[in-house]
Parts: structure tokens; sequence; C-alpha cells
């Protein structure tokens, strides 16, 4: 085994060589990977999803930048086939590996009922960082290079670029370090600009990535003096400008007029999830009494103030027990808590203005919806059955069904598996900031109902998509052409 036997190899195992070449083009592609998931994971997918797309992807798109490229240097190849398959040599064409990688996405993300346009936002733009990390891989092979230029040219680069660039007896332009430059402007202002103060729809990211590349892409291979040609045609610039072209028309939103009858524009109704407490149910008088009994066994000492019972809308009992009486155990707390509560549910509670008819309309116009609550699913049915809602919800998921319960998504994801729905559409009501960022951890449209006014500052603050004064708005948002995601959280 030997490290660096050449400047363009890496180890060497006798005959078997790892390539600078092939480090560089699988290092480009882990960062693409890792930046992917982590977006994706934001979105709520299951870690699986990115990881079955790329393991199948990566070899189907080196396959379709190698068949590319061999296809427009088919004078080179067809005297010794078997040097087609010399891709350490290089001879990868970045175009052919995005087409072959998109044909795949589209059956892989359709067959799992994954948003094509959703998933592409997360990934596309993490691309220009996997191609500048991947264009060094062709300063080592001494190749995508430019014209001859002076000596001089390099007086501001360092050293290693000016005597890499120096190649057949001359100094050569760095075009690939152009692209590479070129590449991460266009993630720095698509990740960073274009995402907060541009994106109005889903696609918008992928489609912003298409025309930024498109651009660098046709000025950079202007420089080339190794383009693939289709006889007086830069084959690059002429796909940049369709990559161009078509970005355009996705920004303008063609697409998704042209072809709304068909997967992935196709509009859907969105999974409507509700909390109980707060959004369905008029708890409140409830939950501060429930609390009130707790500190008179536990603390009375302690006097609890209106703030006090107010902040105990939203965390999970758990987190206010811990809070305020942390030396007592907190499942003993709880199970006091529960058994006052569920005493004196029925004199209490009852659902606040407009539900019933809301759902009683949801459910005439085939809307899949659901309930996600921190409690528990037995506390949850009993509400819902004392005020003649249960039949409406066909699905009730509750804190001892999760590992995690809110603010993390858990309960959202499993409600639309249990609904045998996608999460690209989901709407979640409630009426807390816990609700709110249990949204924005999946990306889901966060609908904050704020019922009571003392709380309506707190919530706008949170930043939900939406927020209602009373229910019957609910389906007023609903008619509207929303794309039932939250964007400000990729």
């Amino acid at each position: 085994m030997q490290f660096f036997p050449t400047s363009k190899i890496f180890l060497s195992f006798g005959s078997l060589h790892i390539t600078w070449y092939a480090i560089f083009s699988l290092t480009g592609a882990l960062v693409t990977y890792y930046l992917s998931q982590r977006t994706l994971k934001k979105m709520g997918y299951k870690e699986s999803l990115g990881e079955d797309y790329f393991i199948m992807m990566l070899p189907i798109a080196y396959i379709g930048a190698r068949i590319w490229y061999c296809l427009f240097e088919w004078k080179q190849y067809i005297a010794d086939p078997i040097s087609i398959f010399y891709v350490w040599e290089g001879g990868l064409a970045f175009h052919g590996g995005v087409i072959a990688a998109v044909i795949f996405g589209w059956f892989f993300l359709k067959k799992r009922n994954v948003d094509a346009r959703r998933f592409a936002d997360a990934c596309a733009p993490n691309l220009l960082i996997g191609q500048a990390i991947g264009r060094w891989g062709n300063f080592v092979n001494q190749e995508a290079f430019g014209g001859v230029v002076s000596e001089s040219f390099f007086n501001h680069f360092p050293a290693f670029i000016k005597e890499g660039m120096f190649i057949d007896g001359a100094y050569r332009m760095p075009t690939y370090l152009f692209e590479g430059v070129g590449n991460l402007i266009g993630f720095i202002l698509i990740y960073f600009g274009f995402k907060k103060y541009g994106r109005k729809k889903r696609g918008d990211m992928a489609y912003a990535y298409i025309v930024w590349y498109g651009v660098v892409r046709f000025f950079v291979e202007g420089l080339r003096t190794d383009s693939l040609m289709m006889g007086p045609i830069r084959v690059a610039q002429l796909i940049s400008i369709c990559g161009i072209i078509l970005g355009v028309l996705g920004l303008l939103g063609v697409y998704d007029k042209l072809f709304a009858n068909i997967w992935p524009f196709k509009k859907v109704k969105p999974v409507v999830l509700f909390d109980l407490d707060g959004t369905l149910l008029d708890t409140e008088a409830l939950i501060a009494d429930s609390f009130r009994h707790v500190f008179a066994i536990y603390r009375p000492d302690y006097v609890l103030t209106t703030a006090d019972l107010k902040g105990f809308l939203g965390p999970t009992l758990k987190e206010s027990f811990e809070k305020y009486i942390p030396e007592v155990n907190s499942d003993e707390l709880i199970a006091e808590y529960r058994k006052f509560n569920l005493a004196h549910h029925d004199e209490y509670v009852k659902p606040f203005y407009g539900v019933e008819e809301v759902l009683r309309t949801l459910k005439e116009e085939d809307y899949d919806i659901g309930v996600v609550s921190n409690k528990t699913v037995q506390t949850v049915t009993h509400g819902l059955e004392y005020c003649g809602l249960k039949d409406y919800f066909p699905v009730i998921v509750g804190c001892e069904q999760l590992n995690k319960v809110k603010p993390d998504p858990e309960g959202l994801i499993k409600a639309c598996a249990e609904l045998y729905r996608s999460i690209d559409n989901v709407v979640y009501v409630g009426d807390s900031v816990g609700d709110i960022k249990t949204c924005k951890n999946m990306s889901a449209f966060s609908v904050a109902a704020s019922f009571d006014k003392t709380r309506r500052e707190e919530l706008q603050a949170a930043k939900p998509c939406v927020l209602i004064t009373s229910m019957p708005q609910l389906l007023d948002i609903l008619k509207e052409d929303h794309e039932w995601s939250d964007f400000t959280t990729l």
C-alpha cells in the first residue's frame, strides 16, 4: 500500500489505484448527501428515504454521466470500446448524471408517494456545493481547463494552482475554479437569500438551482477548450440554455398551470390534524384547577399566578412539573393531575364555537382528519365523546403511543401514516407555541388557533403560517391556494 505514488493517485494497492479524481467526486457526493439528509429530516422524512435514494441514485448518475460523455466522444471510444470503463481517467459529463438522477428520482419518489418538487427543493441547491468540490478532481487530472494565458495571469493565485495549470508547455485558464466559485456563490444566494425572499411555491429552490447553474456553466463552458461538441455547438452550452429556460418557466409557475392534473403538480387536499385542549375543546379552566389541585397537595406554599397558569398551556406536564416541583417525581405528579382532571372533566369541558360545524364540513368534503395530542388516547377520546365529536376522527394519536411528544413531529407523522397519507400536505391546528414548533419541525402548515386574546401576541411571535380567531375561519383557509408547507423552516 502506498499513498500519493503520483500526483493523480491518492492510494495504491498493487495494481489497484484510488485516484484523487475519485476522492473529490465522492467527497462532493457525500457532502451533498449530508446536507440533503439534514434538510429532509427537517421536513419530517424518514432517514431511510434519503439513504435509499442516494444509494441507488449515485451509481445510476455516474453511469449516466459516463454514457453522456462517451456519446459525444464516440470517435475516441469506437476504436477501443473497453476504455469506456476507464472512468478513473476522467470523462464524466455532469449533465448526463443529472438527467439520469432526475429520471430515476421521478419513478423512485412517485412510487413512495413523495412530492418530487419538495424533495428537489431539499436536495438541488446542495448540488452546487458537491459540484464545487468535485471540480477539484478536474484540477488534479489537468482537464476542464481554458485557453492559454500568460504567467502573469496567476500573480494573485496560490502557487499550487499556477503549477497545476501549466499544461502541455503553457499556462491554462483555470475554468474549473471559475465554475467552483460560481457554484459556491450560487449556493449562498439561493440558500440564504432566495429561500427567504424569493421562493413562493414548491420547486422554486430547484428551479433557482437550474437557472443559476445554467448561467454559470454557459459562460464557463465558453472559456473551455475541451467541450463536448455537436457539430459547431458546445453541448453543455446548449443544455445550459435549455436549463435556464426550463428553470425560468418553473419559477413563473407555468408547469403548475400546464400540468395541473399530473403528479406532482396536481393539487391535493391536505391532511387536517388538530390539537385538543384549547383548539377543539375549551379546557383552560379544567387545566388551571387541575394544576391548583396538584400544587395544593405538593406545594401548598406557592400561589399560582395568572401568568403561571397561562404558562402551563403548551409545555408537557412533565416539563411543567419538573420546573415548579422538581423535588417530587414527575410521574407521581402527573398521575395526581390526571386523576383530578378525569374526575372533573365533564364539569368544565365544552367545544369551542363552530368546531362541530367545521368538522362536519370537513367530513362532507372528504378531508382526512385526526387529533394529535400530548394527552393519552383515553383522555382525548373521553373528551371527544363527551362533546359528541368522536365520530369525526378516524385517527387519534396520544402521548403513550409516541417515543417523543410535541414539539417533536412524531405524532403528526404517525397520524399521516395511519391515514395512509404522505407528510407532504399537512395542516396542523393548535393553540400553543409548542404546536407551531411541532409544525416547523417537519415544515407542516401551521394554523394558530387564537381564541384567547391574551395569548395572541405570543402566538404571532412564533410565526405560524396563518392565525385564526375562530374555528370557522379554517374553512376559508382551506379554500385558499396554499402549498401546505412552512417555507420558513427549510
